[in-house]
C-alpha cells in the first residue's frame, strides 16, 4: 500500500459500490492501513452507495482504536445512511462481545456528538436495534449511557415486542433485572399485536414462513420472557392499585383535591400508554368527585380496584392472547384449564398451529 500511495494512487478512489480503501481497511480492522490512509489525506466522510462512511463500519466492529483514529481525522458521527442509520445504529448490531470495547465505543461516539436517541427511517433507536439484533453487551452499554428504554418505532413496537421475537436468554434475563416499569406491556403495534401476542404467535408457528425473521423460542426462552413480561405488568398493576387505594382514602375523607391529584396520575399514565378507554373512564370518575358524588365515585373505584387485583393474581400464561394460549398440555388443554400449579409439569410444551400472519422486522 505504501508503494502504491507513493506512486500517486488516488486514496479516495471508490469501487462500483462506493467503497474506498479506507472503508475496506476499517472493515477488515487493519489498523496500520487505516493510519497510513489517514496520513495520506483519505476523506473520512465519503459514503458508499448506501450512504455509510468508514465510521459506520468502525462502529459496527466496535473497534475503539479505529473509531478514535477516524474521529480525530474529522469523521462525522451524525452521518445517516440511506436507511437513516447513524454510526451508533451500526454499533447496535456489532458482533463484538467485549463489554469494554462496547462501552468505550459508545462513550467515544457520544462525546463526539452522537445522538443516543436518534431514529432511523423506521423509527428505531440504537437501543431498539440492539434488542432486534440480540446484542446483550450493546444493550448493556447503551443503558449504562442512560438511553431511553421506553421508546417505540413507527409501527408502535416497543422493546418488549423485540424481546419477544429476538432476545436470547442472556438478554431476557438482563432486561428483567432492569425493572423496566415505564414500558407499556399492553401496547399494541400497528398490526394489533401486544408483545405477549408476538411471543405466542412465533412459539406456535408451524413453518419457517410464519417464523422468519424471528427466532423460534425454546421453553427456557418462553419462560424467561414470561418472567420479564409479568414482572413489568405486575409492577404497573401494583402502581395503579396503590394509586386507587389513595383515591379511596381521599374519598373516605371527602377530600376532593387529594382524590383528584391521585386520579390525575392514573389519567396521565393511560394517556402515555394511549389507552383512551381508561382515560375517558377515569375522567368520568373525576367528574363524580368534582360534584361530590362520594358513593358513586367510591363504588366505581372499588369495582375497578377489584378488577386490577384479580388481574394481578392471574399469571399471564393463563390469559389467552390474540393467538391463543402460550402453553398447552399433551391432552390438548390449556394451562388455565389444567390449573397454574401444573405449569412446570414435564408434559408442558409449546404447541404449533398455522399462523399465516406476516412477520415484520
Amino acid at each position: 500500500m505504501e508503494v502504491l500511495i507513493s506512486a500517486g494512487t488516488d486514496v479516495n478512489q471508490q469501487s462500483y459500490v462506493g467503497w474506498t480503501p479506507l472503508m475496506v481497511a476499517v472493515f477488515v480492522q487493519n489498523v496500520e492501513s487505516v493510519k497510513m490512509l489517514l496520513k495520506s489525506k483519505s476523506n473520512v466522510n465519503l459514503c458508499n452507495e448506501e450512504g455509510a462512511t468508514a465510521l459506520h463500519w468502525a462502529s459496527k466492529r466496535a473497534n475503539p482504536e479505529v473509531i478514535g483514529l477516524l474521529l480525530a481525522a474529522g469523521a462525522s458521527v451524525k452521518q445517516q445512511d440511506i436507511y437513516g442509520d447513524t454510526p451508533l445504529h451500526y454499533l447496535a448490531e456489532s458482533e463484538n462481545t467485549s463489554h469494554q470495547d462496547i462501552e468505550a465505543a459508545v462513550e467515544m461516539l457520544l462525546v463526539a456528538g452522537s445522538d443516543l436517541e436518534a431514529r432511523n427511517s423506521q423509527g428505531y433507536t440504537p437501543f431498539l436495534r440492539s434488542i432486534l439484533f440480540d446484542k446483550l453487551e450493546v444493550t448493556r452499554g447503551l443503558v449504562t449511557a442512560d438511553c431511553s428504554v421506553n421508546v417505540s418505532n413507527y409501527r408502535s413496537q416497543n422493546g418488549l415486542h423485540f424481546a419477544a421475537r429476538y432476545a436470547s436468554l442472556g438478554l431476557l434475563h438482563y432486561l428483567s433485572d432492569l425493572g423496566l416499569s415505564s414500558i407499556n406491556p399492553y401496547q399494541e403495534d400497528s398490526y394489533g399485536d401486544t408483545p405477549f401476542d408476538d411471543l405466542v404467535r412465533i412459539s406456535r408457528a408451524t413453518d419457517e414462513w410464519g417464523l422468519e425473521p424471528c427466532r423460534r423460542p425454546g421453553l427456557a426462552e418462553q419462560e424467561a420472557f414470561v418472567d420479564l413480561y409479568q414482572g413489568i405488568r405486575d409492577q404497573a398493576l401494583q402502581n395503579d392499585v396503590d394509586n386507587l387505594k389513595r383515591v379511596l382514602g381521599a374519598l373516605q375523607e371527602q377530600d376532593i383535591a387529594v382524590a383528584r391529584e391521585h386520579l390525575a396520575l392514573l389519567v396521565e399514565k393511560e394517556k402515555r400508554w394511549e389507552r383512551e378507554n381508561l382515560v375517558s373512564w377515569y375522567r368520568a370518575v373525576d367528574k363524580r368527585i368534582q360534584h361530590a358524588e362520594w358513593e358513586l365515585a367510591t363504588e366505581d373505584i372499588e369495582d375497578h380496584l377489584l378488577d386490577l387485583q384479580e388481574e394481578l393474581t392471574t399469571p399471564v400464561w393463563e390469559i389467552p392472547s390474540k393467538h391463543g394460549y402460550l402453553w398447552e398440555f399433551d391432552d390438548g388443554e390449556s394451562v388455565s384449564e389444567e390449573g397454574s400449579e401444573n405449569s412446570g409439569d414435564s408434559d408442558q410444551q409449546a404447541v404449533g398451529e398455522d399462523d399465516t400472519q406476516a412477520v415484520w422486522e
